[in-house]
């Protein structure tokens, strides 16, 4: 009996640590992306563990002299990434890990920017320190994507909040949100719409190097692009 249960509590700890995504920590080029664990947790055992967020989707980019900024934060250069949800969220997770390097590539669901494989080849440990701004836009209806000029509402920014995976090419850096819808609040609430990631480094210089984002919900169909036209092409077509 005794034997049994301690079967029983070594499988329950395989499947938790499984379950959370444990040992990110010792991640190592080529082994892929870490789970995106959500804000909610489950009972495992005598534990608690994060759950996974249910849908993810990724964007593989890079940012060197061809690319024009968007917007000027605090004397830096900005860039921004749309995304288009179709859906009424619970939560958004937004992850952005900075260099991409060796440790992952795009699969056939993720969004990749034009000539990202290249630029990747040519200096693929080149990085910044990743510091991101989530915002709401003013559209709700995919047919006005391209249209797009305000911020409805700034939901949250972060520099260094990412837990799931601890960066060793240079130190923790990279940067993680995960935003709980506010029915009560509907500068808060997470609707169907456009919304937008602006991106800059924490630190001064210049942003340059490969990045993927990480979008967690609880719905499929998200889609994201670094520009309204080509947004709108894809959630409209």
């Amino acid at each position: 009996m005794m034997k049994l249960q301690l079967v029983a509590a070594a499988l329950a700890l395989v499947s938790s640590s499984a379950f959370a995504g444990f040992n990110l920590n010792s991640l190592v080029d080529g082994e892929g992306l870490p789970s995106f664990t959500s804000s909610k947790s489950k009972s495992l055992g005598f534990t608690k563990v994060a759950v996974p967020y249910a849908n993810t989707v990724n964007y593989f980019g890079y940012i060197d002299q061809d690319s024009k900024p968007d917007e000027t934060i605090k004397g830096k250069d900005a860039y921004y990434l749309y995304i288009w949800v179709p859906a009424a969220l619970d939560e958004l997770g937004v992850r952005m890990i900075s260099p991409v390097g060796d440790l992952a590539s795009p699969e056939k669901s993720d969004f990749v920017q034009t000539g990202f494989a290249d630029k990747l080849k040519a200096d693929k440990e080149k990085w910044f320190d990743t510091w991101i701004r989530v915002e709401r836009m003013d559209v709700i209806s995919p047919e006005k994507i391209k249209d797009a000029k305000s911020v409805f509402s700034v939901l949250d920014t972060d520099d260094d909040g990412d837990d799931t995976y601890d960066e060793k090419r240079h130190a923790k850096y990279n940067s993680l949100t995960r935003i709980e819808s506010q029915v009560s609040k509907p500068e808060k609430a997470l609707v169907r719409g456009l919304y937008r990631v602006a991106f800059t480094t924490y630190k001064t210089g210049k942003v340059e190097g490969s990045f993927v984002a990480t979008i967690g919900s609880n719905i499929p169909g998200i889609t994201m692009a670094t520009s309204l036209s080509e947004l709108h092409k894809q959630v409209n077509q």
